[in-house]
């Protein structure tokens, strides 16, 4: 499953799209040892950021030792060009990082601290060759510095660090060879059943050696760990006091500047001791350096975050409470951002400037006071370059002097309290600060200020090179007093096309990741189907180029997986309603087998999806093995389904909801028992619903959450509430149930909220426009068009085209489940009426077109 830290990784190679890292823009910065070729005998491989040598015919690298060399990213060409001189005479594997930008990532502020410190690998073989290898390098590599490499046993003094790993594609394995995931510790540990090199015995006993000194604060537990060191909440030994300690790591954790965790841990210090005495700082309680990390102690505050107690109270999350809580809440939060302008003030009354200002960083006393503790970003008033580091959503932008720097920082904390709804650049600020006086009491004039605030004239949207003017009219299609869908549309479909890189192999629109390491593709949710499907379906023209892509990308795949959403059966399906009847045949054929009994059971990549599927291509070509094998599939998923919950599955989502849940299953029952008309299957179809049902909870609102297991979902389409609005419903009209009978309009409630964090159509507002149609509610009426105009609130120009962010907000994406194809959708559903995705109504788009002329083309 992805992780913050994986959108990080493809967010690094282009400013407007998610991209994959291998595409990052340092060709300028290649290091001389990646643009050497290897001599005879060697083979070259370069993935990701890395280059890879190996002897010519030699298999992967097995399991065993590895070398880590760290070293800082200007003497990474040095170190490289040594160990490739061993390595070749040795006749030892080994990869390095390709550039100096790419190691900067690497040991970057926001990088991934398992990872940090790998610039260069040497596979050492057996222990031989681990002992000669050590003992050359340390001679060879004396004197270069790098970061502390986190799991591994350092060698020495030097930049040589070692760990046992697994090789590619041999995980390791519990004593009954179930595969078990690498620990991921910061401490170095030997595996069991393996045993530690001679020569690393000296490094392990210094590793285990009591320290010189004592240290003087014991942790109690961690508040946020990054590459460049920790935060803790810890005690001073000495004194009893609690304190907060920050941890900073040499040359771990670089920022824009390039400046590493120690300097900005020095800014923080210097930072407190220019402000102390102020009441809405922390004090400064002590600094020191231990084991090479250094430390600084602040003065524990006792109170909330200003981002957690902001959740707490927001009101926009249903209708019923903005309009009980938002007066309330409105003079609880102007208070609280005027005491906040206060602190800022005396901040800069000390002849400093904060170049960022967090809600995170924001702590409110039980008396109400503020105290700001993001002070690493504090900088002498006449330094105006952008926060070095941090969330860029709360950073100013480079050329703000102190006065202005402080009017920006608060005029984005402002919007943020009233409306936290993510955005890059200039693109939603006018529909955002209209919401804001539309939904709250505040004074007259408050939505203009904060544009002339945070769009001063002339300023461009950062990363789009786009006027104001472009995002104005994009986001002015959607707020219009009467929408013209036409032009929506067309505007829409315009942004994809805009996008679409036909000329790259490995991805035909720009999208969202599905995964730690994938990204485009062929699949229906996050790749090209889902656009083609979408493009179909809005009735815009599909180029022949496009399908094309689709049809030779699918045949180029070498390990294609099954499933409707994520698989090659929605790629089949696809084709099919495009016309491509023969192309669709071909690529079920090439589909995966579905007769794991350990397979998902659910809509997105399993059996209920590929059932569903099954069952489309027999009703269209009349064959009955196709609907023989998706009847075993039901017959499976009944009698999984009546035996009890859907099993966790690792690596997916929880097994909830439309498409990873019984939802999704009780969908086919429903199919089926429309096709033949066999009462068993809606019996099925309720045993299988009412796994959904039990975890349902109700909340003081009247809206409903579907719970997640450690606590209330979002009510998102694919895993949330609004995707009960596709079953519910039609269960009910086969079999009615008094016991459920007022779900649907909690449901509808919970659909028809204010604030939706994202616009996507599986996780966001997108979505539960789709289950409004699918409640009942009129296509172009009064509930639709004000959700659609809410829909601005996310909207991006780009070239001029109306575009809408991925996941999360700081890339465009096309893709379906999260971008503008699956937007596409639901403002059609909305204006039209329609369905919005396969099987689910009578009038979702799985029915497909006549086989096309161009077909086979």
């Amino acid at each position: 499953m992805l992780t913050l830290k994986d959108y990080d990784r493809f967010a690094l190679a282009d400013p407007v799209f998610y991209d994959v890292p291998e595409r990052y823009p340092d060709d300028h910065d290649r290091i001389p040892a990646a643009r050497r070729q290897p001599p005879e005998g060697w083979e070259r491989d370069e993935s990701d950021w890395w280059v890879s040598l190996r002897p010519r015919g030699a298999p992967p690298p097995a399991p065993g030792w590895r070398i880590h060399v760290s070293v800082t990213p200007d003497r990474l060409a040095r170190a490289a060009g040594i160990v490739w001189g061993h390595c070749m005479e040795h006749g030892l594997a080994f990869g390095f990082l390709r550039s100096a930008a790419t190691a900067r990532e690497l040991n970057g502020h926001r990088a991934d601290r398992f990872r940090g410190g790998r610039t260069i690998t040497v596979h050492a073989g057996d222990e031989a060759a681990l002992t000669r290898t050590l003992g050359e390098l340390a001679v060879l590599l004396d004197g270069l510095a790098g970061v502390y490499v986190l799991g591994a046993l350092r060698h020495g003094n030097g930049p040589l660090y070692v760990r046992y790993a697994t090789g590619p594609g041999a995980p390791r394995r519990r004593p009954d060879g179930t595969p078990v995931a690498a620990p991921r510790r910061a401490a170095f540990t030997v595996p069991d059943g393996v045993r530690l090199p001679e020569v690393l015995r000296s490094d392990l006993a210094a590793l285990h050696a009591p320290p010189a000194g004592g240290f003087p604060y014991r942790a109690e537990r961690a508040l946020r760990l990054r590459h460049g060191g920790g935060t803790y909440l810890a005690t001073d030994t000495r004194t009893g006091e609690r304190v907060v300690l920050h941890e900073a790591r040499p040359h771990a954790g670089l920022d824009r500047h390039g400046d590493d965790a120690v300097a900005r841990l020095g800014r923080r210090r210097a930072a407190l001791e220019r402000l102390a005495g102020l009441a809405c700082v922390p004090r400064l309680a002590g600094h020191l350096t231990h084991l090479e990390h250094h430390f600084l102690a602040e003065e524990h505050i006792e109170g909330d975050p200003l981002q957690r107690a902001a959740a707490a109270a927001f009101p926009l999350t249903s209708a019923a409470r903005a309009a009980r809580e938002a007066g309330p809440y409105t003079r609880w939060a102007l208070e609280v951002l005027g005491r906040i302008e206060e602190a800022v003030g005396a901040v800069r009354s000390r002849g400093l400037r904060l170049a960022a200002l967090d809600p995170a960083t924001v702590l409110l006393r039980p008396d109400g006071s503020v105290v700001l503790t993001g002070l690493a970003s504090a900088v002498p008033g006449d330094d105006d370059r952008p926060a070095p580091a941090g969330d860029p959503s709360f950073s100013v932008p480079a050329g703000l002097g102190a006065a202005a720097a402080a009017r920006y920082l608060l005029d984005r904390l402002r919007l943020w309290l009233f409306l936290p709804v993510p955005y890059t650049g200039t693109g939603p600020l006018r529909a955002l600060a209209a919401a804001v006086e539309e939904h709250y009491p505040v004074p007259r004039g408050f939505g203009t200020a904060l544009l002339s605030g945070l769009r001063p004239p002339g300023r461009c949207e950062r990363g789009n090179g786009k006027d104001d003017g472009d995002d104005d009219a994009v986001s002015a299609l959607l707020t219009a007093q009467r929408p013209d869908w036409p032009a929506i549309r067309d505007a829409l479909v315009r942004g994809i096309h805009a996008g679409a890189t036909p000329d790259r192999p490995d991805r035909l629109f720009p999208g969202s990741p599905s995964g730690p390491r994938e990204i485009g593709g062929t699949a229906f949710a996050h790749g090209a189907a889902g656009v083609l499907y979408a493009l179909h379906g809005a009735g815009a023209d599909v180029p022949d180029a496009y399908t094309a892509w689709l049809t030779a990308a699918v045949r180029r795949e070498s390990a294609p997986r099954a499933g409707l959403y994520e698989g090659l059966h929605g790629v089949a399906l696809t084709l099919d309603v495009l016309g491509r009847r023969e192309a669709a045949l071909e690529v079920l054929e090439r589909c995966p087998p579905a007769n794991d009994p350990a397979a998902p059971a659910d809509l997105a990549g399993g059996r209920a999806g590929i059932a569903l599927t099954l069952l489309h291509f027999a009703s269209v070509t009349g064959d009955t093995a196709l609907h023989d094998r998706a009847l075993r599939l039901a017959g499976e998923l009944a009698r999984t389904t009546g035996d009890g919950p859907l099993p966790a599955v690792p690596g997916r989502p929880p097994p909830h909801g439309l498409l990873h849940g019984p939802a999704g299953v009780a969908l086919l029952f429903l199919r089926l028992y429309e096709q033949s008309g066999d009462g068993s299957w809606t019996g099925h179809a309720r045993r299988a619903l009412r796994h959904d049902l039990a975890g349902l909870r109700t909340l003081a609102d009247g809206t409903v959450a579907l719970a997640a297991g450690t606590g209330p979902a979002l009510p998102y389409l694919q895993g949330g509430s609004a995707g009960l609005a596709f079953v519910l419903p039609e269960l009910h009209r086969h079999r009615p149930d008094r016991a459920t009978a007022a779900l649907p309009a909690a449901i509808r409630r919970t659909c028809d909220a204010v604030y939706v964090h994202t616009a996507g159509l599986l996780r966001g507002r997108a979505g539960t426009v789709a289950a409004l149609v699918a409640l009942g509610e009129p296509a172009g009426g009064p509930v639709l068009l004000r959700q659609v105009r809410r829909l601005a609130w996310h909207a991006r120009s780009y070239r001029g085209h109306l575009a809408f962010p991925g996941f999360r907000p700081d890339r465009l994406s096309s893709d379906l489940a999260t971008g503008a194809a699956g937007v596409l959708l639901a403002l059609r559903s909305a204006f039209e009426g329609t369905g919005v995705l396969p099987f689910l109504g009578a009038r979702s788009m799985s029915v497909p077109s006549a086989p096309s002329a161009a077909e086979g083309r």
